[in-house]
């Protein structure tokens, strides 16, 4: 079943990225005359309450809820004279990560859009950002965007494939988006430098299976293949060639057994690509490399 683009959740912090991510939403929820859900997450601590001013203490829960609600009406309201979208919001305390993962699955999310500041240093080896964890554990898409993302709209998706099964499951996905803006798809084929002439023919088989699909889709595109030691870096380098706004990825996920954790590959693009990035979880079940026939599951 091809994918379905109903129902959009954005995780608003009233920050810079968090009303960045808002216009991507509300413009995106009036192309696809899709549901628009605004959520904001209070974190409280001993210390401070995760929102921009006024700095409020512990007691002050009712005058910081009357807070969120003004703002999150102003945030509906912008979306409705902007975009023509009539969205509604609602509000959680807890942890951000958490709230929003749990929302997407209660309210059958298709898509979450969330502003990121990235993660660097110890936060990327060890803890990440709300985007990062959300990414990880959300069973939707999900878009992140940071302050360096202002046009509004992708036109230009970067499509980066390499010879595993789980590659191919974001086709379908990335030409829905590529048909909803009449995007142009750079398919970007990744190969590793360590791999031989052989490996090589057979990721350029793929490409000719993903260039088929683009071209049935009635997308313009481009393709082309890159060799290097770090296939991330190698996709966000390319991102600015063909101006990029918006590079599609898988989440590299490990089984149930290892848990839910981002894959280092695509926990690289996502803390650090000024691009913004769609991350697909992959299906269960799918191991290995492209079975040439087709066998892995149609576009």
């Amino acid at each position: 079943m091809s994918f379905q683009l109903k129902k959009i959740l954005v995780p608003v912090d009233f920050s810079e990225t968090g009303m960045l991510a808002l216009e991507h939403a509300g413009h995106m929820a009036g192309l696809a005359k899709a549901d628009l859900l605004l959520l904001h997450v209070m974190t409280v601590n001993q210390y401070h309450f995760e929102i921009p001013e006024p700095e409020l203490h512990i007691e002050n829960f009712d005058r910081l809820n009357a807070i969120v609600e003004d703002r999150l009406n102003e945030a509906v309201e912008m979306v409705r004279q902007r975009y023509g979208v009539v969205a509604k919001s609602m509000s959680a305390r807890g942890s951000v990560s958490r709230e929003v993962t749990e929302v997407a699955a209660d309210e059958n999310i298709d898509l979450v859009i969330m502003g990121t500041h990235g993660a660097k240093g110890f936060e990327e080896l060890f803890i990440g950002s709300n985007a990062h964890k959300v990414v990880s554990m959300a069973k939707c898409p999900v878009i992140t965007v940071q302050t360096h993302a202002k046009r509004i709209g992708f036109t230009n998706i970067v499509l980066p494939i390499d010879r595993t099964a789980h590659s191919r499951e974001k086709v379908d996905i990335a030409l829905r988006f590529g048909s909803l803006y009449d995007a142009k798809i750079h398919i970007l084929g990744l190969f590793e430098a360590s791999e031989d002439q052989r490996e090589y023919d057979k990721l350029q088989i793929v490409l000719d299976q993903v260039q088929h699909a683009v071209e049935h889709a009635k997308l313009r595109f481009t393709r082309q293949t890159v060799k290097g030691t770090n296939l991330a870096t190698e996709a966000m380098r390319f991102g600015p060639t063909v101006e990029a706004d918006l590079i599609v990825i898988m989440t590299e996920q490990e089984s149930a057994l290892t848990g839910l954790f981002l894959g280092p590959r695509a926990k690289q693009i996502v803390n650090h690509s000024r691009i913004p990035v769609m991350s697909i979880k992959p299906k269960e079940g799918i191991v290995g490399d492209f079975n040439l026939d087709g066998s892995t599951g149609a576009f």
